[in-house]
């Protein structure tokens, strides 16, 4: 199963006069650019996704949308709460599993707890990149042998590929 782990796009700061809660933060004109152009880089890769989870917090919820409009994906986004910022990494690999019948899925959603995700399949106590906002990471997942691979991150800010 191939696994896309995907930050939301940059959004507008947390205290502004018509924003009073972070749940609230909607993207910038910056970050719908950024991940539009990072989808489209990345379009042959995310082309064949069955399912695209999101954190249900609304920066996440749009690139989330600008995701599946990209890359023509034709079903209904899904929102899982166990990608809002208060949940675990352990949360979202347990949705993984939940859902290991499809072969390609993205998880859109926040950080600290993608990068904790990559920890935590890979082994990396220190990874060797930051999880950039917009940034996606590649990660396989061997269903039957329990096991997890990370591929590639590719860096929206560089343009590079870490594998």
């Amino acid at each position: 199963m191939k696994i896309f782990l995907i930050r939301h796009a940059e959004a507008i700061d947390f205290e502004t006069g018509s924003v009073s809660s972070d749940a609230y933060r909607f993207l910038t004109a910056k970050g719908r650019k950024v991940s539009r152009s990072v989808f489209r880089k990345l379009k042959d890769e995310l082309a064949n996704l069955e399912i695209v989870f999101t954190s249900p917090l609304i920066r996440a919820v749009q690139t989330a949308e600008i995701l599946v409009n990209t890359v023509k994906f034709d079903s209904e986004l899904e929102l899982a709460n166990e990608l809002a910022t208060a949940s675990s990494a352990g949360d979202a690999l347990k949705l993984v599993k939940k859902n290991s019948t499809f072969e390609s899925m993205a998880l859109v959603g926040h950080e600290p707890m993608m990068g904790m995700i990559v920890e935590t399949i890979s082994g990396r106590n220190n990874p060797v990149f930051s999880f950039k906002k917009s940034g996606v990471c590649r990660i396989d997942y061997d269903t039957k042998n329990d096991k997890w691979k990370f591929e590639w991150y590719y860096n929206p800010k560089t343009g590079e590929f870490i594998k």
